[in-house]
């Protein structure tokens, strides 16, 4: 069974107050009990994930998957440090071996990373059509995010600022493929916050999470996370006012040259003397040039990575 067998051993490592344990009569018999019953879950919570996953992946705005089930070891350690929290506030407090997989929401995580911010709220509905919400979303921020950028029903989210810089949306939704009713906790988040967030968790959580100098630098590399997330939508805001520019210039081109065909006919139909013909044609030239002018100026000047630096704020895309 591993550390589960010495308790003692299992209080080291995971750094679990021995003398906190006893004084809220916790016994350790209950959380061995705990732990085998979840050993006999495991596989129904992996089929489970996987079925989660596979409808996931169905949606194209999502870039990549991802899922485990919680390690055992782990989750005892958060049943007791659970149970300690909640004892302080109500003695009578207590998860056991019939309430566990409702009191402990993520022994099913799955990640949903998408490539850019926009996209949050696609997947958001893919979530609210496959699923039932267990408890309200959660959308969670770091102060001096752009919020709401995307038209987020506030009715649908609660919305948290994270200390420490974490990005997320978060939601637990009820899964059922047979008569039992499984719990998931599916985030949703963008590539750049993955990378931050791993890196978080593995240099940081759980024991060092007062280490002032980790904070410090793993605070820099989260506002570089989300300049970076900030720094995408900027180029895509480009990339898709390069392509709308093209798409106008075409139907232009295409105006302007059914316009010159028809002057070109009414002249050989003797419609249209020399001296208006030129006239016409001139017209026409001008408007090309002035046309290609304010594109240029539009597009080097408005949409500039200079431009975004100083303004940190560009409108939404609409899609």
């Amino acid at each position: 069974m591993g550390l589960i067998d010495n308790q003692k051993n299992f209080f080291e490592k995971y750094k679990i107050d021995e003398q906190e344990f006893e004084e809220y009569g916790l016994e350790w018999s209950k959380f061995i009990e705990i732990y085998n019953e979840y050993i006999t879950e495991i596989p129904n919570l992996e089929t489970v994930a996987t079925f989660i996953s596979e409808i996931l992946r169905k949606n194209p705005e999502i870039h990549t998957v991802k899922s485990r089930i919680k390690y055992p070891d782990h989750l005892i350690e958060k049943i007791i440090r659970k149970t300690i929290k909640g004892k302080k506030s109500d003695p009578s407090y207590e998860i056991n071996v019939s309430n566990y997989k409702t009191e402990i929401t993520d022994l099913i995580g799955i990640r949903a990373l998408h490539l850019y911010k926009y996209q949050a709220a696609n997947i958001d509905k893919t979530i609210r059509v496959n699923w039932n919400l267990h408890e309200k979303a959660t959308i969670y921020y770091r102060l001096g995010d752009l919020t709401n950028e995307q038209n987020i029903d506030d009715e649908n989210f609660q919305f948290l600022v994270h200390d420490a810089g974490y990005r997320s949306w978060h939601y637990v939704i009820a899964s059922q493929m047979t008569k039992v009713n499984y719990l998931a906790e599916i985030q949703v988040r963008t590539i750049f916050e993955e990378g931050w967030s791993e890196i978080d968790h593995q240099l940081r959580y759980p024991y060092d999470l007062d280490n002032k100098i980790l904070n410090e630098q793993l605070l820099i590399l989260n506002r570089l996370s989300g300049g970076a997330d900030e720094l995408v939508n900027s180029i895509l805001h480009t990339k898709m006012s390069i392509y709308q520019q093209n798409q106008e210039k075409e139907n232009r081109d295409r105006h302007l040259k059914e316009l010159l065909n028809e002057i070109y006919k009414l002249s050989e139909d003797g419609k249209l003397n020399e001296v208006d013909m030129k006239s016409l044609v001139e017209k026409v030239k001008q408007i090309e040039e002035q046309e290609i002018e304010v594109n240029y100026r539009n597009l080097f000047n408005n949409r500039s990575i200079e431009n975004y630096l100083k303004q940190r704020s560009l409108p939404s895309v609409d899609f």
